[in-house]
């Protein structure tokens, strides 16, 4: 190849890559520019979805007082099998296993246990496990009071002594009364409503239990209040005859917590409107409208001061409004 034709040569290959670099810079441009303006159009990204409560994954069943109602069958008929529970990670999976414990409960003491030793929150497992005891207690109370000495917190040790208690309040009151001398902690709570539930069925049972009372000044007036308190949940006019069973007790203590009892009970139903049924409580209408606001307090802290306000007594209208406006007892 001669010196000029190797010189052409090159001087085309030169000419096509600039071409190239040229036709490739202009593209590049134009299909950078491009994205630009499309991202500079887009809309702004969905904010991210808040995070679900655990009630709306998995049904949580209430907690009224006392110990704790525990339903065995779940919510609504809901069956919690194993495998379902297992698709859950954390929180949501403990409480699945706790439900899926729940559900065996009342027929299967070891496969209700088995379930709550899948809860991997050490709280939380020891709570089940004390539902467990409390669902199958109706089935088997001795088998299921071997169960709460395994339990390692105090708290729900006694918790689970006192949750088969309430469970047999209404099927063996005596012994259910009785056991509530082992809830520890808990054992004032537990003869309250333990003795308040057997009220319902038998007063004349609770009344007995309440009389033989022999603990301090506290806990025996407690007593007496649970009679008035889960009667009037049921039957406020009961409640009121109940009452007028009570003895007075010293500085009239006994009778007074009994109708402030029923004030608390039924106004959980009827709100601030059984204010007017007090009247039926005589020369103690204070202490069941005291009962009525205590029981307000816990949502409504105008409305209970407004029942404050219809007490005559000066010494129990201090008290209430003490107790209502910042739990302040006198």
């Amino acid at each position: 190849m001669t010196p000029l034709s190797r010189c052409g040569g090159i001087s085309y290959v030169a000419m096509n890559n600039l071409l190239f670099s040229l036709l490739y810079a202009a593209c590049l441009t134009l299909c950078v520019g491009a994205v630009e303006a499309l991202q500079y159009s887009w809309p702004e990204p969905p904010p991210e979805p808040e995070p679900q409560s655990v009630e709306e994954i998995i049904a949580v069943p209430p907690r009224p007082e006392g110990v704790r109602k525990v339903h065995g069958e779940g919510d609504e008929g809901y069956r919690y099998t194993e495998p379902g529970c297992r698709e859950h990670d954390g929180q949501y999976r403990d409480i699945c296993f706790h439900q899926l414990a729940r559900q065996r409960a009342t027929t299967d003491l070891p496969g209700g246990l088995a379930a709550c030793q899948l809860v991997e929150e050490r709280d939380s497992r020891q709570e089940c496990t004390a539902d467990v005891a409390e669902l199958y207690a109706p089935t088997d109370k001795l088998a299921s009071l071997e169960v709460c000495p395994t339990i390692p917190r105090k708290k729900w040790r006694d918790q689970c002594v006192f949750g088969i208690a309430l469970a047999l309040s209404t099927i063996e009151s005596r012994w259910a009364f009785e056991t509530c001398s082992d809830a520890g902690k808990w054992r004032d709570f537990c003869r309250h409503d333990v003795n308040g539930e057997i009220a319902v069925v038998n007063v004349d049972l609770a009344l007995e239990h309440c009389a033989a009372e022999t603990g301090d000044l506290l806990t025996r007036k407690s007593c007496w209040h649970g009679i008035g308190k889960y009667i009037s949940r049921v039957d406020p006019s009961a409640a009121f005859d109940a009452c007028t069973k009570v003895p007075s007790g010293p500085d009239d203590l006994y009778v007074e917590n009994c109708y402030h009892g029923v004030g608390w009970g039924a106004s959980e139903a009827a709100g601030a409107a059984f204010a007017s049924d007090c009247a039926r409580a005589g020369e103690k209408k204070d202490s069941c409208l005291l009962g009525i606001a205590y029981n307000l307090r816990r949502f409504d802290v105008d409305a209970g001061m407004g029942i404050c306000g219809m007490v005559v007594r000066s010494d129990l209208k201090t008290q209430c409004e003490a107790f209502v406006l910042d739990g302040t007892i006198q």
